[in-house]
C-alpha cells in the first residue's frame, strides 16, 4: 500500500471524527494462567508477567507522550482488589489504568503498526483507547464499542466474570474496501476505576473477515474523493 493511500486514510478518519471507523474483533487463544493471548502470527507481545512493562518489542509504556515518566508498581497488579480486577482466569500481572493507578498512559511503539490486541476484563463505558500517527489522532474506541462486539446484548457494567481477547484494526472503508490506518502510539485512558488489560500484541495484521460497509463508507468515499481532488489541485498549483 502506498504512503499516499495510507495518509489519505488517516486524513479521512480524522475528517470523519475518528469514531467507529475501524474494525473490532474478538478471539485470541487460551494461555493457561495468562488467560488469553493473541492468535495472530507475526506480532510482538507484551505480557507484564515481570511486574513491569519490560519487553523485547521496543515498545515503551509511560505516563507522558514523550516516554519520560515511567509507570508505577500500582499499574501492574495481580489478583483483584477494590480498585481493579484481574481479567477472568488471569493469575499473572496485568496492566491497570484508572483514577487510582494513573490515567491516561501512553504506548510508544517505535514502529508503525496496523493491529493492537489485548486481553480485556470487566469493561466499562469510561474505558478509552486512542490511536495516533505522527501525533495525529487516527482512530479511537471506547468501552461501549468494545463491549458491543465482545459481549453482544450485554450492558457495559464492569462485569468481572466477563473477559475477552480484543483485536483492533484502525482504518476506514473506501468503496467497500477496508484501508488500514497505521499508528505509532496508543493512548489508553479510563476516567474511573479501572481499565484492566493484559497480553498486548502489536504488528501488521488484517481482520479475519471484513463486515459489509455501512453508510459511513459512502460518506468516507465522497470525502476521500474531495481530499484527493484538493491534493491534485495543490500539486498542480505548486
Amino acid at each position: 500500500m502506498s504512503k499516499i493511500i495510507q495518509l489519505s486514510a488517516a486524513a479521512l478518519i480524522f475528517m470523519l471524527g475518528a469514531a467507529e471507523a475501524g474494525v473490532i474483533q474478538v478471539g485470541g487463544m487460551a494461555a493457561g494462567t495468562d488467560g488469553r493471548i493473541s492468535s495472530r502470527s507475526g506480532v510482538c507481545a507484551v505480557d507484564f508477567n515481570s511486574g513491569n512493562a519490560t519487553n523485547s518489542c521496543m515498545v515503551t509504556y509511560s505516563r507522558d507522550a514523550a516516554g519520560a515518566i515511567p509507570l508505577g508498581a500500582s499499574n501492574f497488579p495481580s489478583g483483584t482488589a477494590a480498585t481493579h480486577a484481574a481479567p477472568f482466569g488471569d493469575t499473572t500481572n496485568y496492566l491497570s489504568i484508572g483514577t487510582s493507578d494513573g490515567t491516561p498512559i501512553y504506548v510508544n511503539l517505535g514502529m508503525s503498526a496496523s493491529y493492537f490486541g489485548f486481553y480485556a476484563g470487566s469493561l466499562d463505558t469510561f474505558n478509552l483507547v486512542e490511536f495516533f500517527m505522527g501525533g495525529i489522532l487516527v482512530d479511537s474506541f471506547d468501552g461501549d464499542q468494545i463491549n458491543a462486539v465482545a459481549f453482544p446484548g450485554h450492558a457495559t457494567t464492569g462485569n468481572r466474570a466477563e473477559a475477552q481477547y480484543v483485536d483492533y484494526f484502525p482504518g476506514v472503508f473506501v468503496a467497500g474496501q477496508f484501508v488500514p490506518a497505521l499508528f505509532d502510539r496508543v493512548r489508553i485512558g479510563s476516567s474511573g476505576n479501572s481499565f484492566e488489560t493484559d497480553n498486548h500484541a502489536f504488528g501488521r495484521a488484517a481482520p479475519l473477515a471484513i463486515p459489509e460497509p455501512g453508510p459511513l463508507a459512502l460518506v468516507g468515499l465522497s470525502a476521500l474523493w474531495i481530499f484527493s481532488f484538493l491534493r491534485r489541485k495543490d500539486f498542480h498549483r505548486g
